[in-house]
Protein backbone atom coordinates (compact mmCIF):
# COMPACT_ATOMS: atom_id res chain seq x y z
CA UNK A 1 0.00 0.00 0.00
CA UNK A 2 2.73 2.35 0.80
CA UNK A 3 4.81 1.78 -2.44
CA UNK A 4 1.63 2.13 -4.09
CA UNK A 5 1.13 5.58 -2.53
CA UNK A 6 4.70 6.57 -3.08
CA UNK A 7 4.40 5.45 -6.78
CA UNK A 8 1.24 8.05 -7.41
CA UNK A 9 3.38 10.60 -5.87
CA UNK A 10 6.09 9.65 -7.86
CA UNK A 11 3.78 9.85 -10.80
CA UNK A 12 2.36 13.14 -9.75
CA UNK A 13 5.13 14.84 -9.45
CA UNK A 14 6.95 13.71 -12.68
CA UNK A 15 3.56 14.96 -14.54
CA UNK A 16 3.78 18.27 -12.74
CA UNK A 17 7.52 18.72 -13.36
CA UNK A 18 7.26 17.86 -16.99
CA UNK A 19 4.09 20.19 -17.65
CA UNK A 20 5.87 23.32 -15.41
CA UNK A 21 8.97 22.97 -17.74
CA UNK A 22 6.66 23.22 -21.05
CA UNK A 23 5.67 26.54 -19.96
CA UNK A 24 8.11 29.88 -19.81
CA UNK A 25 8.24 31.44 -16.66
CA UNK A 26 10.17 34.33 -17.28
CA UNK A 27 8.99 37.61 -18.32
CA UNK A 28 9.02 39.07 -21.56
CA UNK A 29 8.91 42.67 -22.94
CA UNK A 30 6.82 44.01 -25.91
CA UNK A 31 7.36 47.26 -26.85
CA UNK A 32 4.71 48.70 -29.20
CA UNK A 33 3.34 51.40 -30.96
CA UNK A 34 0.42 53.69 -29.76
CA UNK A 35 -2.73 52.23 -32.17
CA UNK A 36 -0.68 48.67 -32.83
CA UNK A 37 -1.80 45.13 -32.02
CA UNK A 38 -0.14 43.14 -30.03
CA UNK A 39 -0.40 39.22 -29.51
CA UNK A 40 0.90 37.74 -25.85
CA UNK A 41 1.58 34.10 -26.28
CA UNK A 42 0.63 31.51 -23.88
CA UNK A 43 2.09 28.61 -25.84
CA UNK A 44 1.41 25.03 -24.06
CA UNK A 45 3.08 21.80 -25.17
CA UNK A 46 0.23 18.98 -25.22
CA UNK A 47 0.94 16.58 -22.82
CA UNK A 48 -2.40 14.80 -23.42
CA UNK A 49 -3.70 16.37 -19.99
CA UNK A 50 -6.47 18.82 -20.03
CA UNK A 51 -4.87 22.25 -19.35
CA UNK A 52 -7.02 25.57 -18.50
CA UNK A 53 -5.34 29.22 -19.38
CA UNK A 54 -6.41 32.28 -17.39
CA UNK A 55 -5.31 35.45 -17.91
CA UNK A 56 -4.70 38.78 -15.77
CA UNK A 57 -3.73 42.56 -17.16
CA UNK A 58 -3.30 45.06 -14.93
CA UNK A 59 -3.96 43.35 -12.05
CA UNK A 60 -7.33 42.72 -13.66
CA UNK A 61 -9.50 39.32 -14.52
CA UNK A 62 -9.37 39.65 -18.24
CA UNK A 63 -9.92 35.65 -20.32
CA UNK A 64 -10.69 31.56 -18.96
CA UNK A 65 -10.16 29.72 -21.80
CA UNK A 66 -12.27 27.10 -19.57
CA UNK A 67 -15.36 29.52 -19.02
CA UNK A 68 -16.74 30.98 -22.17
CA UNK A 69 -18.99 32.76 -19.81
CA UNK A 70 -16.71 35.20 -19.12
CA UNK A 71 -16.59 38.26 -21.45
CA UNK A 72 -13.04 39.76 -21.82
CA UNK A 73 -12.74 43.31 -22.03
CA UNK A 74 -13.16 45.94 -25.42
CA UNK A 75 -10.15 45.46 -28.02
CA UNK A 76 -9.08 42.10 -25.82
CA UNK A 77 -9.68 38.83 -27.33
CA UNK A 78 -8.61 35.02 -26.23
CA UNK A 79 -7.40 32.90 -29.18
CA UNK A 80 -8.24 29.04 -29.31
CA UNK A 81 -4.19 28.79 -28.86
CA UNK A 82 -4.93 30.67 -25.66
CA UNK A 83 -2.49 33.76 -26.95
CA UNK A 84 -4.32 37.49 -26.02
CA UNK A 85 -4.64 39.91 -28.19
CA UNK A 86 -4.84 43.76 -27.62
CA UNK A 87 -6.27 45.62 -30.73
CA UNK A 88 -5.64 49.56 -30.85
CA UNK A 89 -2.78 49.36 -27.99
CA UNK A 90 -3.22 52.92 -26.27
CA UNK A 91 -0.72 54.50 -23.27
CA UNK A 92 -3.06 52.76 -20.79
CA UNK A 93 -2.66 49.54 -21.95
CA UNK A 94 1.02 49.25 -20.38
CA UNK A 95 1.73 46.99 -18.02
CA UNK A 96 2.15 43.52 -16.61
CA UNK A 97 -0.06 40.78 -18.41
CA UNK A 98 0.26 37.44 -16.90
CA UNK A 99 -0.79 34.57 -18.81
CA UNK A 100 -1.65 30.98 -15.76
CA UNK A 101 -1.50 27.80 -17.14
CA UNK A 102 -3.19 24.78 -14.86
CA UNK A 103 -4.48 21.66 -14.29
CA UNK A 104 -6.94 20.11 -11.81
CA UNK A 105 -5.60 18.98 -8.38
CA UNK A 106 -3.06 17.86 -7.26
CA UNK A 107 -1.11 19.37 -10.02
CA UNK A 108 -0.29 23.56 -9.62
CA UNK A 109 0.32 25.65 -12.40
CA UNK A 110 3.06 27.80 -14.09
CA UNK A 111 3.04 31.70 -15.28
CA UNK A 112 4.23 33.44 -18.06
CA UNK A 113 4.60 37.73 -17.78
CA UNK A 114 4.27 39.49 -20.34
CA UNK A 115 4.81 43.54 -19.68
CA UNK A 116 3.85 45.65 -22.73
CA UNK A 117 5.53 49.36 -23.04
CA UNK A 118 3.45 51.17 -24.93
CA UNK A 119 6.19 53.07 -27.80
CA UNK A 120 4.82 56.94 -27.63
CA UNK A 121 6.41 60.45 -28.37
CA UNK A 122 6.91 63.06 -25.35
CA UNK A 123 4.13 65.49 -24.80
CA UNK A 124 5.17 68.50 -22.11
CA UNK A 125 2.67 70.66 -20.07
CA UNK A 126 4.41 73.60 -18.08
CA UNK A 127 3.84 74.37 -14.50
CA UNK A 128 2.71 77.00 -14.13
CA UNK A 129 0.17 76.32 -17.06
CA UNK A 130 -0.49 79.40 -17.90
CA UNK A 131 2.73 79.52 -18.96
CA UNK A 132 3.62 82.65 -16.90
CA UNK A 133 5.39 83.20 -13.70
CA UNK A 134 6.20 86.52 -11.66
CA UNK A 135 7.97 86.57 -8.96
CA UNK A 136 9.80 89.53 -6.95
CA UNK A 137 13.36 90.26 -6.77
CA UNK A 138 15.72 87.78 -4.75
CA UNK A 139 12.56 85.40 -4.46
CA UNK A 140 13.01 81.91 -5.05
CA UNK A 141 11.94 80.34 -8.97
CA UNK A 142 10.38 77.41 -9.15
CA UNK A 143 9.00 76.75 -12.68
CA UNK A 144 8.80 72.52 -14.10
CA UNK A 145 7.75 70.81 -17.56
CA UNK A 146 5.09 68.01 -16.55
CA UNK A 147 7.04 64.99 -19.21
CA UNK A 148 5.34 61.91 -20.52
CA UNK A 149 6.45 59.60 -23.22
CA UNK A 150 7.77 55.81 -23.27
CA UNK A 151 10.90 55.66 -23.41
CA UNK A 152 11.50 58.49 -20.61
CA UNK A 153 11.97 61.64 -22.17
CA UNK A 154 15.40 63.59 -21.88
CA UNK A 155 14.84 67.24 -20.74
CA UNK A 156 16.62 69.95 -22.08
CA UNK A 157 16.36 73.82 -20.72
CA UNK A 158 16.66 76.81 -23.21
CA UNK A 159 16.79 80.50 -23.27
CA UNK A 160 17.33 83.39 -25.66
CA UNK A 161 20.90 82.86 -24.88
CA UNK A 162 21.31 79.19 -25.51
CA UNK A 163 21.00 75.85 -23.69
CA UNK A 164 21.14 76.02 -20.05
CA UNK A 165 24.23 73.75 -18.86
CA UNK A 166 22.74 71.12 -16.36
CA UNK A 167 24.14 67.82 -14.44
CA UNK A 168 21.58 66.37 -15.04
CA UNK A 169 18.00 65.27 -16.99
CA UNK A 170 15.58 67.78 -15.10
CA UNK A 171 12.34 68.12 -15.76
CA UNK A 172 12.10 71.11 -12.59
CA UNK A 173 14.28 74.72 -12.57
CA UNK A 174 14.79 76.24 -8.78
CA UNK A 175 16.88 79.28 -8.57
CA UNK A 176 17.07 82.82 -7.16
CA UNK A 177 15.58 86.12 -8.86
CA UNK A 178 19.25 87.03 -7.88
CA UNK A 179 18.98 89.78 -10.86
CA UNK A 180 15.87 91.26 -13.16
CA UNK A 181 18.21 89.98 -16.23
CA UNK A 182 16.79 86.68 -15.25
CA UNK A 183 13.63 87.79 -16.70
CA UNK A 184 12.98 86.30 -19.86
CA UNK A 185 11.19 82.80 -21.77
CA UNK A 186 12.62 79.27 -20.35
CA UNK A 187 11.94 76.76 -23.05
CA UNK A 188 11.68 72.76 -22.12
CA UNK A 189 12.24 70.65 -24.90
CA UNK A 190 11.83 66.86 -23.97
CA UNK A 191 12.94 64.34 -26.73
CA UNK A 192 12.90 60.00 -26.21
CA UNK A 193 13.55 59.49 -30.07
CA UNK A 194 9.98 58.59 -31.04
CA UNK A 195 8.40 61.43 -33.21
CA UNK A 196 9.06 65.11 -32.78
CA UNK A 197 10.31 66.46 -29.53
CA UNK A 198 7.73 68.48 -27.56
CA UNK A 199 8.65 71.86 -25.96
CA UNK A 200 6.44 73.92 -23.79
CA UNK A 201 7.77 77.96 -22.70
CA UNK A 202 7.52 79.77 -19.37
CA UNK A 203 7.25 83.39 -19.67
CA UNK A 204 9.00 84.73 -16.20
CA UNK A 205 8.69 87.80 -15.18
CA UNK A 206 11.01 89.59 -12.09
CA UNK A 207 9.47 92.29 -10.74
CA UNK A 208 11.09 95.23 -9.38
CA UNK A 209 11.43 98.67 -8.49
CA UNK A 210 12.23 100.90 -11.42
CA UNK A 211 15.97 101.26 -12.39
CA UNK A 212 17.16 104.79 -13.96
CA UNK A 213 19.82 104.93 -16.45
CA UNK A 214 21.40 108.46 -17.30
CA UNK A 215 23.63 108.59 -19.77
CA UNK A 216 24.00 112.24 -19.67
CA UNK A 217 23.95 113.97 -15.87
CA UNK A 218 24.78 117.14 -17.60
CA UNK A 219 23.76 118.93 -20.42
CA UNK A 220 25.13 122.25 -22.12
CA UNK A 221 22.79 124.57 -23.71
CA UNK A 222 22.73 128.48 -24.11
CA UNK A 223 19.91 130.09 -24.87
CA UNK A 224 17.70 130.53 -27.45
CA UNK A 225 18.56 126.38 -28.70
CA UNK A 226 16.90 123.29 -28.46
CA UNK A 227 17.60 120.66 -25.66
CA UNK A 228 16.75 117.31 -24.81
CA UNK A 229 17.18 115.67 -21.24
CA UNK A 230 16.67 111.67 -21.40
CA UNK A 231 16.24 108.71 -18.65
CA UNK A 232 15.74 105.80 -19.39
CA UNK A 233 13.63 103.54 -17.11
CA UNK A 234 13.19 99.91 -16.44
CA UNK A 235 10.73 98.40 -14.20
CA UNK A 236 8.29 95.50 -13.67
CA UNK A 237 5.42 96.69 -13.23
CA UNK A 238 6.14 99.29 -15.44
CA UNK A 239 6.10 102.49 -13.93
CA UNK A 240 5.07 105.75 -13.88
CA UNK A 241 7.28 108.35 -15.21
CA UNK A 242 7.60 112.11 -14.27
CA UNK A 243 9.69 115.44 -14.38
CA UNK A 244 10.07 117.74 -11.90
CA UNK A 245 12.17 120.72 -11.79
CA UNK A 246 12.76 122.51 -8.31
CA UNK A 247 10.83 120.11 -6.56
CA UNK A 248 8.02 120.94 -8.58
CA UNK A 249 6.21 119.34 -11.29
CA UNK A 250 6.88 120.45 -14.73
CA UNK A 251 4.21 122.33 -16.32
CA UNK A 252 4.64 121.10 -19.99
CA UNK A 253 3.75 123.45 -22.61
CA UNK A 254 4.48 124.41 -26.13
CA UNK A 255 7.65 125.03 -25.22
CA UNK A 256 8.44 122.07 -22.82
CA UNK A 257 6.91 119.04 -23.75
CA UNK A 258 7.94 115.29 -22.61
CA UNK A 259 7.53 111.91 -24.71
CA UNK A 260 8.64 108.58 -24.41
CA UNK A 261 9.70 105.61 -26.68
CA UNK A 262 9.92 102.64 -24.85
CA UNK A 263 12.55 102.87 -22.18
CA UNK A 264 13.39 106.15 -22.99
CA UNK A 265 11.82 109.37 -21.46
CA UNK A 266 12.80 112.59 -22.90
CA UNK A 267 11.78 116.22 -21.40
CA UNK A 268 12.71 118.73 -24.95
CA UNK A 269 12.62 122.31 -24.04
CA UNK A 270 12.47 124.56 -27.11
CA UNK A 271 14.22 128.03 -27.00
CA UNK A 272 16.14 127.74 -23.36
CA UNK A 273 16.18 130.40 -21.25
CA UNK A 274 18.29 131.38 -18.20
CA UNK A 275 15.39 130.25 -16.05
CA UNK A 276 15.63 126.91 -17.58
CA UNK A 277 18.78 126.47 -16.10
CA UNK A 278 19.15 123.95 -12.63
CA UNK A 279 18.70 120.08 -11.56
CA UNK A 280 15.74 118.32 -12.94
CA UNK A 281 14.52 114.89 -11.68
CA UNK A 282 13.13 112.09 -13.13
CA UNK A 283 10.83 110.40 -10.79
CA UNK A 284 9.85 106.36 -11.83
CA UNK A 285 7.50 104.61 -9.42
CA UNK A 286 5.75 101.18 -9.44
CA UNK A 287 4.42 98.98 -6.92
CA UNK A 288 7.54 98.18 -5.75
CA UNK A 289 9.02 101.55 -4.82
CA UNK A 290 10.41 104.78 -6.01
CA UNK A 291 13.68 106.02 -8.29
CA UNK A 292 14.85 109.28 -9.34
CA UNK A 293 17.62 110.50 -10.99
CA UNK A 294 19.23 114.09 -11.26
CA UNK A 295 19.97 116.15 -14.87
CA UNK A 296 21.86 119.24 -14.37
CA UNK A 297 21.20 121.54 -17.47
CA UNK A 298 24.03 123.91 -17.82
CA UNK A 299 24.73 127.60 -19.81
CA UNK A 300 28.67 127.16 -18.58
CA UNK A 301 31.23 125.18 -21.16
CA UNK A 302 31.68 121.36 -21.43
CA UNK A 303 35.32 121.10 -19.89
CA UNK A 304 38.38 121.74 -22.10
CA UNK A 305 39.56 118.80 -23.84
CA UNK A 306 43.30 119.05 -24.67
CA UNK A 307 44.33 118.78 -28.40
CA UNK A 308 48.16 118.55 -28.40
CA UNK A 309 50.88 118.63 -25.56
CA UNK A 310 54.27 119.17 -26.80
CA UNK A 311 57.61 119.82 -25.82
CA UNK A 312 59.37 123.71 -27.50
CA UNK A 313 62.49 123.83 -25.70
CA UNK A 314 64.13 122.80 -22.24
CA UNK A 315 62.09 124.61 -20.27
CA UNK A 316 58.97 125.16 -22.44
CA UNK A 317 55.73 123.27 -23.63
CA UNK A 318 53.37 124.42 -26.17
CA UNK A 319 49.28 123.15 -25.24
CA UNK A 320 46.15 123.78 -27.41
CA UNK A 321 42.89 122.65 -26.05
CA UNK A 322 39.59 122.66 -27.32
CA UNK A 323 36.03 123.61 -25.92
CA UNK A 324 32.59 122.70 -26.60
CA UNK A 325 30.42 125.78 -25.95
CA UNK A 326 27.35 127.97 -27.03
CA UNK A 327 28.35 131.17 -25.78
CA UNK A 328 31.66 133.19 -25.73
CA UNK A 329 34.93 132.35 -23.61
CA UNK A 330 35.85 134.52 -20.80
CA UNK A 331 38.87 133.38 -20.15
CA UNK A 332 40.94 130.07 -19.08
CA UNK A 333 42.22 129.29 -15.98
CA UNK A 334 45.33 127.14 -16.00
CA UNK A 335 46.47 125.24 -13.18
CA UNK A 336 49.95 123.36 -13.08
CA UNK A 337 52.71 122.22 -10.45
CA UNK A 338 55.66 120.21 -10.63
CA UNK A 339 56.07 116.92 -8.67
CA UNK A 340 58.81 114.42 -8.41
CA UNK A 341 59.34 111.17 -6.03
CA UNK A 342 61.04 111.45 -2.96
CA UNK A 343 62.46 108.86 -0.29
CA UNK A 344 60.82 109.58 3.53
CA UNK A 345 61.36 107.61 6.18
CA UNK A 346 62.69 105.29 3.59
CA UNK A 347 59.74 105.27 1.37
CA UNK A 348 59.08 106.10 -2.02
CA UNK A 349 56.50 108.82 -1.98
CA UNK A 350 55.40 111.89 -4.08
CA UNK A 351 56.66 115.26 -3.20
CA UNK A 352 54.32 117.67 -4.53
CA UNK A 353 54.88 121.51 -5.68
CA UNK A 354 52.05 124.57 -5.13
CA UNK A 355 49.35 125.32 -7.63
CA UNK A 356 50.32 127.97 -9.62
CA UNK A 357 47.28 129.44 -11.89
CA UNK A 358 47.41 131.83 -14.82
CA UNK A 359 44.38 133.21 -16.04
CA UNK A 360 44.47 133.30 -19.76
CA UNK A 361 42.62 135.48 -22.17
CA UNK A 362 40.05 133.71 -24.64
CA UNK A 363 41.67 135.71 -27.28
CA UNK A 364 38.19 135.69 -29.11
CA UNK A 365 34.46 136.55 -28.99
CA UNK A 366 33.56 133.53 -31.37
CA UNK A 367 29.85 132.28 -30.10
CA UNK A 368 30.95 128.34 -30.80
CA UNK A 369 30.16 125.79 -30.48
CA UNK A 370 34.03 124.90 -30.72
CA UNK A 371 36.62 127.25 -28.74
CA UNK A 372 40.50 126.40 -29.65
CA UNK A 373 43.34 127.85 -27.32
CA UNK A 374 47.19 127.76 -27.96
CA UNK A 375 49.01 128.72 -25.05
CA UNK A 376 53.32 128.45 -24.38
CA UNK A 377 53.98 127.87 -20.88
CA UNK A 378 57.51 128.85 -20.47
CA UNK A 379 60.07 129.01 -17.37
CA UNK A 380 59.65 125.29 -15.99
CA UNK A 381 62.03 123.42 -14.62
CA UNK A 382 64.58 121.21 -16.58
CA UNK A 383 64.42 117.40 -15.94
CA UNK A 384 60.98 117.71 -14.35
CA UNK A 385 57.55 116.29 -13.90
CA UNK A 386 54.67 118.41 -14.32
CA UNK A 387 50.25 118.01 -14.35
CA UNK A 388 48.12 120.69 -15.15
CA UNK A 389 44.73 121.13 -15.78
CA UNK A 390 42.02 123.62 -17.58
CA UNK A 391 38.94 125.31 -15.59
CA UNK A 392 36.80 127.59 -18.68
CA UNK A 393 34.82 130.84 -17.74
CA UNK A 394 31.96 131.93 -19.34
CA UNK A 395 29.07 134.59 -18.66
CA UNK A 396 27.56 131.73 -16.52
CA UNK A 397 30.37 130.48 -14.47
CA UNK A 398 33.76 128.30 -14.07
CA UNK A 399 33.41 124.99 -16.46
CA UNK A 400 34.21 121.71 -14.49
CA UNK A 401 38.22 121.09 -14.89
CA UNK A 402 39.52 119.32 -17.30
CA UNK A 403 41.18 115.90 -17.43
CA UNK A 404 44.22 115.93 -15.49
CA UNK A 405 47.68 115.75 -18.05
CA UNK A 406 51.03 115.06 -17.42
CA UNK A 407 54.03 115.63 -19.02
CA UNK A 408 57.74 116.05 -18.17
CA UNK A 409 60.93 118.67 -19.30
CA UNK A 410 63.35 117.09 -20.95
CA UNK A 411 65.88 114.35 -19.50
CA UNK A 412 63.46 114.06 -16.67
CA UNK A 413 64.40 111.27 -14.15
CA UNK A 414 63.35 107.36 -16.00
CA UNK A 415 62.68 106.23 -12.53
CA UNK A 416 59.85 108.83 -12.24
CA UNK A 417 58.52 107.53 -15.51
CA UNK A 418 57.97 104.28 -13.85
CA UNK A 419 55.58 106.04 -11.72
CA UNK A 420 54.32 108.15 -14.07
CA UNK A 421 52.89 108.69 -17.47
CA UNK A 422 54.01 111.21 -19.54
CA UNK A 423 51.59 112.89 -21.57
CA UNK A 424 48.60 110.62 -20.09
CA UNK A 425 45.56 111.37 -18.26
CA UNK A 426 44.90 110.04 -14.77
CA UNK A 427 41.83 108.24 -13.76
CA UNK A 428 38.56 109.81 -13.26
CA UNK A 429 37.96 108.98 -9.92
CA UNK A 430 41.51 110.27 -9.09
CA UNK A 431 40.50 113.40 -11.49
CA UNK A 432 37.32 114.24 -9.47
CA UNK A 433 39.36 114.29 -6.42
CA UNK A 434 41.76 116.33 -7.61
CA UNK A 435 39.50 118.88 -8.76
CA UNK A 436 37.43 119.20 -5.55
CA UNK A 437 40.41 120.46 -4.08
CA UNK A 438 41.74 122.77 -7.01
CA UNK A 439 38.23 124.02 -7.85
CA UNK A 440 38.45 125.47 -3.93
CA UNK A 441 41.69 127.44 -4.86
CA UNK A 442 42.34 131.02 -3.86
CA UNK A 443 41.72 132.93 -7.22
CA UNK A 444 44.77 135.43 -7.71
CA UNK A 445 45.21 138.67 -9.24
CA UNK A 446 46.43 138.27 -13.02
CA UNK A 447 49.21 140.48 -13.42
CA UNK A 448 49.04 141.56 -17.56
CA UNK A 449 52.30 143.21 -19.65
CA UNK A 450 51.67 145.28 -22.58
CA UNK A 451 51.56 142.93 -25.28
CA UNK A 452 48.83 140.80 -22.64
CA UNK A 453 50.67 137.81 -21.65
CA UNK A 454 49.90 136.73 -18.00
CA UNK A 455 52.70 135.71 -15.46
CA UNK A 456 52.72 133.32 -12.94
CA UNK A 457 51.14 133.50 -9.23
CA UNK A 458 51.45 131.70 -6.78
CA UNK A 459 48.29 129.79 -5.44
CA UNK A 460 47.98 127.64 -1.60
CA UNK A 461 45.47 125.16 -2.03
CA UNK A 462 43.18 125.38 1.24
CA UNK A 463 43.52 122.07 1.94
CA UNK A 464 46.60 120.09 4.07
CA UNK A 465 49.31 118.32 1.62
CA UNK A 466 48.36 115.35 3.60
CA UNK A 467 44.82 115.21 2.42
CA UNK A 468 45.77 116.14 -0.66
CA UNK A 469 48.32 113.36 -0.68
CA UNK A 470 45.89 110.83 0.74
CA UNK A 471 43.67 111.53 -2.33
CA UNK A 472 45.79 111.24 -4.80
CA UNK A 473 46.14 107.55 -3.68
CA UNK A 474 42.82 106.68 -4.37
Amino acid sequence: MVLFCWIICWFATGAHAELKSSIMNHRTVVKVFRNDTVLLPCYVQDLGVQIRVKWWGRGTFLADSDDPRIVTPERVRLWSNRSLEISNIQPEDRGEYVCQASRPTPWGYVTHVHEIQVMYPPSVRPVPESGELEVNLKEEIDMECVVTGVPVPVVTWWTKDGEIPLLTNRPRLRFYADHRNRSGQYTCIANNGIGEPASATIDLRIKYKPEIVVHRSWVHASPGVRTQLTCKVTAWPEAEMEWYFGNKTIPYSKRIVKHSVEHNHTLVIRNVIAEDYGFYLCRASNSLGITEAAIELSGVAHPAVFKEVRSISKTAYNFIWEVDCYTPIIEYQFSFRQYKNCFLDGLLRECTHKWHKLYIPSGSNAIGPVHSRSFNLTGLAEASHYEAFIVSRNRYGLSMPSKIIRFATESAPAEAEDYYKTDGVVPDEKINSVIQLASMSQQSTTDTDNNGCSSVKNVALIVSSALFFSIMRL
